[in-house]
């Protein structure tokens, strides 16, 4: 089966139409419904359910899909290593991350890598901490920003401890002052976040046996800065959150100190087509910099 067959089938689960799957690849429609039909009839059965709204998986494609995705990184692989031999740098990278690394890092991470690699395509998928684990497992990313703990069978790098703060309205002041304790979370209105993104706030909570109350909930970070600026309610979010956000909230940290661990994650470094090692290697080495930047400033 001609690997375009397979661009073609994972561009339309994708992207949900065959027209967005065309413009994605630069065909025709026409040659996108051919290139199906032929990978179709050579699998015997179907794989889109056609209806007006778009196209959806049958239960054959949804199987399929983890598997076609699988050959297609091992072909990028393949095309990357002869271009390697070759003296080249090409390829395509596939990240993973949730809101705070996308708006905090990922802008200094691409315009750096892309002046080392300026043959090298960065993609980037933003969701949440589950999202990014359904990725890396599925392949449809290289590599991934998640939390600790990871899911069984992924490889993981450690790369910074993220603190976390309570944020406030201005004029708001913690018993201490200072800082904010957790206990101290109880007495006010806490803005949460959605599932799968304040992994840390529920494990936070959870550990300190702390009952909230909470009359909002919010997914992105932006939004839930903006609520608690409001005079809504206070929240907790990783001190990565509040960078290259203007906002009038105030952060405070907590004591005993509380932090996220943030690491890189994918299925197998050892199987990372040279374009994603490249990038791994870039990540880290950026982080380690800034890390050491900002002790030195303490």
């Amino acid at each position: 089966m001609p690997i375009n067959a397979y661009k073609v089938f994972v561009a339309i689960a994708e992207r949900g139409s065959f027209a967005a799957a065309a413009h994605q690849l630069n065909l025709s429609p026409s040659a996108v419904s051919h290139a199906l039909a032929s990978f179709e009839e050579e699998l015997g059965f179907t794989l889109f359910v056609r209806n007006r709204s778009g196209v959806r998986l049958t239960s054959g494609g949804e199987a399929l899909l983890p598997t076609v995705r699988e050959v297609l990184q091992s072909n990028e692989k393949l095309e990357q290593q002869a271009s390697k031999l070759l003296g080249l740098e090409a390829g395509t990278v596939r990240i993973g991350a949730f809101s705070s690394v996308s708006v905090a890092w990922m802008p200094k991470i691409i315009r750096s890598f892309s002046e080392l690699y300026p043959n090298i395509e960065v993609v980037i998928e933003q969701g949440g901490y589950d999202d990014v684990i359904e990725w890396i497992l599925k392949s449809r990313v290289d590599l991934g920003f998640v939390t600790l703990p990871v899911a069984p069978g992924l490889d993981a790098t450690p790369l910074y401890a993220d603190p976390l703060v309570c944020i406030a309205p201005p004029g708001f002041l913690p018993k201490n002052k200072a800082y904010m304790t957790v206990a101290e979370l109880a007495e006010h209105n806490l803005v949460l976040q959605g599932e799968g993104c304040g992994k840390e706030t529920q494990q936070l909570l959870a550990t300190h046996k702390v009952a909230i109350k909470s009359s909002a909930r919010a997914t992105d970070d932006a939004a839930i800065i903006a609520i608690v600026e409001s005079g809504l309610g206070i929240s907790i979010v990783p001190q990565l959150a509040l960078l290259n956000y203007r906002s009038s909230v105030q952060a405070f940290p907590f004591y005993p100190a509380e932090s996220r661990a943030i690491v890189l994650s994918s299925l197998s470094h050892a199987g990372l087509a040279p374009a994603a090692k490249a990038m791994h290697r870039h990540i880290v080495e950026s982080v380690a910099s800034w890390s050491k930047q900002e002790k030195g400033k303490i």
